[in-house]
C-alpha cells in the first residue's frame, strides 16, 4: 500500500524524547490511522440517513455513493454511530 501523506499535530515535551523516538511514534500513529481509515471500518461506524426516501442505511454501496458525491444531496446525512 502506498504511504499516505498527512499532517499530524503531536504535542510533547522535546526534552523528554529523542528525534528517533519522535519519528518512530509518528510512524506508528500514521500506520494505525492508515489501517483504520479503510472503507470497511468507515462503513461499520457510519450510516446514511436519507430524509427524502425516509430510510437509514449502513450499506457499503450507499455509503460509497454518499462519500463520492461532489455536492451533497439535500436532506441526506452521513451520521457517525457514536
Amino acid at each position: 500500500m502506498k504511504p499516505v501523506e498527512r499532517d499530524l499535530l503531536i504535542l510533547l515535551h522535546e526534552d523528554r524524547y529523542s528525534e528517533q523516538q519522535i519519528q518512530f511514534e509518528v510512524k506508528q500513529i500514521s500506520d494505525m490511522l492508515t489501517h483504520v481509515e479503510t472503507m470497511d471500518f468507515i462503513a461499520t461506524a457510519t450510516e446514511v440517513a436519507d430524509c427524502n426516501k425516509r430510510r437509514v442505511s449502513s450499506k457499503r454501496t450507499l455509503l460509497e455513493k454518499a462519500f463520492g458525491r461532489k455536492a451533497p444531496k439535500p436532506f441526506e446525512f452521513i451520521i457517525h454511530k457514536n
